[in-house]
């Protein structure tokens, strides 16, 4: 925005041209219903759900891709939710450099995205976890690299210290089952700096989501007068923030391992330092299966030539290392 001197008026201009050039580069997604409910069929989906998971997995095959590309039909605007979802997610995905905007099939991320999301029972906020933590991979934020000065003597030698760093890290990303009281347990700080970057990160991906949403309704893309706005809004992914808990309950669990502690006697030694979490085994579990899909979708980056080998090795190196640390 500037102001023009002359102009006796003081009018001010914005320059709407990048903008634009987003619209117009992702205008060739507007997908029907019939296509999606044949795919969310195939898929063996549950109607009302069109997730991340969902829109890439679509995009799998080149075929299938190819009927994605569609022009927006004022004349017949979209009216379903799950038409407005997946059409949302599939431009935040190209924006994003995870779909390819000529042909709609998956980029090196795209692929190991879809990598890390195959097979059942991935839930809604590991999918959003998976995503993210590949962006931070692509930012290198998410690694074995401190942030902030530490106060206590970190236990366990460099490479241990540098393991633990990378694995709390990732499994911060997931969100961990609280009971309804006043937080207990330990803090780090490093932990609470890198979770700035994930609240940025999220907040960003969902401000993007709202932005593509009210687009397709300015535009007159879809039909307006109708009663599922909210179930709209809660489709979108990153509703809400994640806090470090899973982070910190990893941290001290391989902290007590480090210091000689069986599995067994570590995860005993992180119930009792974190009462309230409903259960640290169960959560400590999702969090080993996020970090295995993960792992898949490193392995992916790397073969494709996308991320570096010191990247790819801090990876493995955390991950053999885990094996036998694992209760």
């Amino acid at each position: 925005m500037h102001h023009q001197p002359n102009d006796s008026h003081g009018s001010a201009h914005v320059d709407a041209t990048p903008l634009n050039t987003v619209y117009e580069k992702t205008n060739s997604w507007n997908v029907t219903r019939d296509f999606i409910d044949a795919e969310l069929r195939s898929q063996k989906v549950c109607v009302n759900t069109v997730t991340l998971k969902f829109c890439i997995s679509t995009l799998e095959n080149a075929s299938v891709a190819t009927k994605t590309i569609t022009k927006p039909h004022p004349d017949q605007p979209l009216e379903d939710k799950n038409e407005i979802v997946a059409n949302v997610l599939w431009k935040t995905l190209e924006i994003r450099d995870f779909v390819t905007s000529s042909k709609h099939v998956h980029t090196p991320w795209g692929k190991a995205l879809h990598v890390s999301l195959k097979g059942d029972d991935v839930s809604r906020p590991m999918q959003e976890a998976l995503l993210t933590a590949l962006e931070l991979i692509r930012f290198e934020v998410l690694t074995n690299k401190t942030f902030s000065k530490t106060y206590t003597r970190p236990l366990g030698n460099e490479l241990e210290q540098k393991n633990i760093i990378l694995l709390s890290r990732a499994l911060s990303l997931l969100p961990i089952k609280l009971k309804n009281m006043q937080w207990s347990g330990p803090l780090n700080r490093d932990l609470l700096v890198f979770n700035s970057f994930v609240k940025a990160l999220n907040r960003s991906y969902r401000n993007l989501c709202e932005m593509l949403t009210l687009s397709f309704f300015l535009n007159g893309l879809v039909v307006k007068d109708r009663d599922d706005y909210f179930e709209i809004n809660d489709s979108l992914p990153y509703m809400a923030d994640v806090n470090v808990a899973l982070g910190l309950v990893c941290k001290h669990y391989l902290e007590r391992i480090v210091e000689g502690q069986s599995a067994i006697e570590a995860l005993a030694s992180t119930e009792k330092a974190f009462p309230t979490c409903v259960s640290v085994k169960e959560d400590l579990e999702t969090g080993f299966q996020f970090w295995t899909r993960l792992l898949e979708a490193v392995g992916i980056l790397f073969k494709t030539n996308t991320i570096s080998a010191d990247t790819f090795n801090m990876f493995s190196n955390a991950n053999e290392w885990l094996q036998n640390r694992k209760f």
